[in-house]
């Protein structure tokens, strides 16, 4: 039996959630505990930097998953379910993969949180501006 496309797309946007999860994790492992540190001037930046990089992001899954207008916030939905769910299993059960104390790992925690939003956010949006064109 042959994968039909649309198994094949859902493999592929749960490879790409996976992807954007581990490097999610490997910015948090390298560079968290100098960002993600109570009363730092620069959490303000590192949350609304997050917007364009889930732009970003998003433009990835379209053009690598070929997807636009719903099938866009299909597979943006997809994604982010699978990072979200890995970042739920890895917070519980493997925190030193972060490599962050307990106040520290909260504040990484909200980050991606805020992260998932943003990037679920742009993609209904990008997904609705495909269709108004249209």
């Amino acid at each position: 039996m042959k994968p039909t496309p649309g198994l094949l797309n859902l493999a592929l946007f749960v490879i790409l959630g996976i992807a954007f999860w581990f490097e999610a994790l490997l910015f948090i492992r390298f560079g968290g505990e100098m960002l993600f540190v109570s009363d730092n001037p620069w959490l303000l930046f590192l949350f609304v930097s997050s917007i364009p990089v889930a732009w970003v992001l998003v433009r990835v899954i379209a053009v690598v998953g070929k997807v636009s207008g719903e099938d866009l916030l299909s597979a943006v939905v997809l994604a982010a379910l699978t990072a979200m769910l890995l970042d739920g299993i890895a917070l519980t059960w493997l925190q030193g993969w972060y490599g962050l104390g307990q106040t520290n790992l909260l504040l990484a925690a909200a980050w991606l949180l805020w992260g998932v939003g943003v990037s679920l956010t742009v993609g209904y949006w990008e997904s609705h501006r495909y269709i108004a064109k249209t």
